[in-house]
C-alpha cells in the first residue's frame, strides 16, 4: 500500500523532518497524524473518488496520504488546468468531494461547477491531535487517477493501483540507491507523474523532501540545494536549459552534496547533456522513459563521450519492453511501436470508451515509436500520432483546433508542433478565415487565454487560403 511508505518511515524516524516547504516543515510523526486525522473523516463503506486540487506544499502531501489512507481514490488535478479540462475531469470522475483551498476555490466557482460537489478547504480543516485510525484498502485496489493524453483527442484518466505505484517506487529506489540519508529538492508539480514519483520515492526511503511551488524562482530553487545539502534534484530539460543559460555559476557552486540529477518528459539536447556532465564531475545524470500508464520503465546513466547519449536506457528489472510492427516483434534497429509489460503498468482508463484499446494481452501499446540497438538500449523516434511535446507537456492538436474553431472569423484551422530551442516544440496554427476576412494575431491570443493553458496557445500563426486535404477531406497534417 502507498500509505505504508509513510507509516513505515514514521516507525523508523518519527521525529525526522519529512517535508520542508518555504518557511514550514513537518516531521514524519506529525505528517502521519495529520494524514490519518483527515482519513478518519473521509472513510466510507466503499471507495469513492476524491479530487485533490492543490499546489505543491505540505497541505498537498497531507491530503494525498489522507485520501489514500481512507481507502478512497485520489484524483489529482493540476492547479494550472484550463477551465474546460477541469470541467471534463470532474464530469468524468464525479468525485464525492473536492479538497482544495480558498484561492483555487475561485477557479471552481468561475466554472460554475462547484455547486455540483462537496468542497473541503484543507487550510481551515481542524486536525485532531490523536486519532486511532488504521489505513484501509487493498494492494490491488485503485489508488489514484491521473489524467494523461492518450492516442485520441480526449485526455484519458489513468487508473493506478497501490501495487502499480509500489512496484515502480521499489524499482527506482533500488536502482538509484535512495535511502533515509537522501534529501530531494522537488520543484516539479506533484500533480504530475514525474513530481509525484519523486515524492513517493523519498517518503518510502525515509528521506527528506524540500518542496517548491514551481521553478519560477530558479535562484531560490538552486539555493535550496546548497542550503539543505540536497543529494538529488530532478527536473525537465527545459528547466536544466534555463539553469545552464542563466544560473550556471550558482548551480555549479550549489551541487557539492548532490549524488545525482534526473530528467525526463522531453528529449534532452546533446549539447545540454554534455554541458551538465562537464560541471557534475563525479556525480550522476540520469534520464528515463515512462508514461503515466507505466512510470519509469527504463533508465539511462549519461557518460562523457556517451555513444548512447540519445538513448533512454535499458528496461529496469521486472519490466519487459518489445517493439512491434504489423503485429510482429521487431529485430534490433527496426522501428516500431513500443509496448510495455510489468506490474507497474496501469490496468486501464477510468470510465473511458475504448478503455482496452491500448491494453492488449497485458501489454501496454504506448503509441511511441522507437527501437532497440544491438546492445539492448532503447531509443525513441517519435509519436505514432501527432502529439505535440511542449517542454514535457503533451498536447493534442484537436484540443487547440476545437477552441480556435469557436472564433467567428475562422473557417478552418489545423495546428502542429514545430521545433523550439527552449521547449522542444511550440504550437503553430494554420488558419483559413471566413471569406478571407482580416484577423490579427493578437485577437487569436486573447481569445485563447482562459480557454487553453498558456503553453497550448499558438505562438506562431500562418494564414492560408485552404488546408491540404486528401480526396476524402481528411487533413494531411504532414503537408503543413
Amino acid at each position: 500500500m502507498i500509505t505504508d511508505f509513510l507509516l513505515h518511515s514514521t516507525e523508523r524516524f518519527p521525529t525526522k523532518i519529512a517535508i520542508i516547504f518555504e518557511d514550514s516543515e513537518i516531521t514524519y510523526s506529525d505528517l502521519t497524524k495529520k494524514s490519518l486525522s483527515l482519513a478518519n473523516i473521509l472513510k466510507t463503506d466503499s471507495p469513492k473518488v476524491i479530487s485533490l486540487l492543490l499546489p505543491n506544499g505540505i497541505d498537498f502531501v497531507v491530503s494525498y496520504f489522507g485520501i489514500l489512507a481512507s481507502g478512497n481514490i485520489c484524483h489529482i488535478i493540476p492547479p494550472s488546468i484550463s477551465d474546460s479540462n477541469l470541467i471534463h475531469q470532474l464530469k468524468l470522475t464525479d468525485p464525492s468531494l473536492i479538497i482544495s483551498n480558498k484561492i483555487l476555490q475561485k477557479k471552481l466557482l468561475r466554472t460554475n461547477i462547484l455547486k455540483n460537489y462537496k468542497f473541503l478547504d484543507i487550510e481551515s480543516f481542524h486536525f485532531e491531535d490523536s486519532i486511532n485510525f488504521h489505513p484501509v484498502g487493498e494492494p490491488s485496489s485503485i489508488a489514484m487517477i491521473l489524467f494523461s493524453a492518450g492516442t485520441t483527442s480526449t485526455p484519458k484518466a489513468v487508473q493506478l493501483s497501490h501495487n502499480n505505484v509500489e512496484n515502480t517506487v521499489n524499482r527506482v529506489n533500488n536502482f538509484l540507491s535512495i535511502t533515509e540519508n537522501d534529501i530531494d529538492v522537488i520543484s516539479l508539480p506533484l500533480s504530475h507523474s514525474f513530481g509525484l514519483g519523486c515524492l513517493n520515492c523519498i517518503i518510502k526511503s525515509g528521506g527528506t523532501a524540500v518542496l517548491h511551488k514551481n521553478t519560477i524562482n530558479l535562484p531560490k530553487v538552486i539555493s535550496s540545494i546548497k542550503d539543505y545539502n540536497a543529494t538529488s534534484f530532478a527536473s525537465t530539460p527545459t528547466t536544466f536549459q534555463q539553469i545552464m543559460a542563466n544560473h550556471k555559476l550558482q548551480f555549479r557552486n550549489s551541487i557539492d552534496s548532490i549524488r545525482y540529477l534526473l530528467t525526463n518528459s522531453s528529449p534532452m539536447p546533446n549539447e545540454l547533456t554534455n554541458n551538465l556532465l562537464d560541471i557534475l564531475e563525479n556525480k550522476n545524470l540520469y534520464t528515463y522513459y515512462g508514461l503515466t500508464e507505466a512510470s519509469r520503465s527504463t533508465f539511462h546513466l549519461y557518460k562523457k563521450q556517451d555513444d548512447k547519449i540519445n538513448s533512454v536506457g535499458k528496461p529496469l528489472p521486472g519490466v519487459t519492453i518489445k517493439i512491434i510492427r504489423n503485429s510482429n516483434e521487431c529485430a534490433a534497429l527496426e522501428h516500431g511501436e513500443i509496448c510495455i509489460q510489468g506490474n507497474h503498468v496501469s490496468q486501464g482508463y477510468w470510465k473511458t470508451i475504448g478503455n482496452n484499446q491500448k491494453f492488449e494481452n497485458n501489454w501496454l501499446h504506448t503509441g511511441d515509436i522507437g527501437y532497440f540497438d544491438k546492445d539492448g538500449y532503447l531509443f525513441l523516434v517519435g509519436r505514432k500520432d501527432d502529439l505535440i511535446n511542449i517542454g514535457g507537456e503533451k498536447v493534442f492538436p484537436k484540443e487547440i483546433e476545437d477552441i480556435l474553431k469557436l472564433m467567428e472569423k475562422i473557417d478552418d484551422v489545423a495546428v502542429k508542433g514545430i521545433t523550439d530551442a527552449l521547449l522542444g516544440q511550440i504550437v503553430k496554427a494554420f488558419i483559413v478565415t471566413k471569406n478571407g476576412v482580416h484577423l490579427k494575431d493578437d485577437e487569436i491570443y486573447s481569445f485563447c487565454k482562459g480557454k487553453l493553458e498558456n503553453y497550448k496557445i499558438p505562438r506562431i500563426i500562418k494564414f492560408l487560403d485552404k488546408l491540404p486535404k486528401n480526396d476524402q477531406g481528411k487533413l494531411l497534417r504532414k503537408k503543413l
